[in-house]
């Protein structure tokens, strides 16, 4: 996996600098920078990390907040997507995915004996509802669904009872 990420990452480098060489060498410090990246990942226990999922999911919070009221948020076309901070453009949502993974991966093992009760189905809509309403706000409507739809894979991975997804189905596609 690793040798086919590097030699599309260099091919990648190539068709870059065939279409304008002045990127070329960014696009080949970013594929560094991502390189190194993955392999610091790959070294990290994440059971331990999970241990900090509330941190986690404020860290999101705070930094999808920052998007939407920092003066450092770049408006392209009407939206409010990226944040530049000294020459670097990052955007939020990217990392916000992960994250949310990371967050319900831990927040629904907790909550494993009593996922079908229904104080904690509102309480996970509500948790997985504030991010959701700030990408809204961005707007970005692709990176939305794509968040509710994870939400609802990580739902029915971690047990939720056929009743209830069931219930929700029949209620739910009417409605949309």
């Amino acid at each position: 996996l690793v040798i086919w990420l590097v030699a599309l990452s260099g091919l990648g480098i190539m068709l870059v600098g065939s279409a304008k060489e002045t990127l070329q060498t960014k696009q080949a410090f970013g594929v560094i920078l991502g390189l190194a990246v993955m392999v610091i990942v790959s070294l990290i226990d994440f059971s331990w990390i999970l241990n900090f999922y509330w941190i986690i999911y404020i860290f999101n919070f705070v930094m999808l907040l920052f998007v939407i009221v920092s003066p450092y948020g770049k408006n392209s076309g009407g939206a409010t997507r990226w944040i530049n901070i000294g020459g670097f453009q990052f955007q939020p949502i990217e990392l916000s995915k992960i994250l949310l993974i990371l967050f319900f991966a831990r927040y629904l093992m907790v909550h494993e004996n009593d996922l079908n009760k229904l104080k904690t189905i509102l309480k996970s809509i509500a948790l997985i509802g504030a991010p959701l309403v700030m990408i809204a706000l961005q707007p970005d409507l692709k990176n939305t669904i794509t968040i509710a739809a994870l939400f609802c894979i990580l739902m029915y991975l971690a047990g939720l009872s056929y009743k209830i997804i069931g219930g929700i189905l029949v209620i739910g596609v009417p409605l949309v």
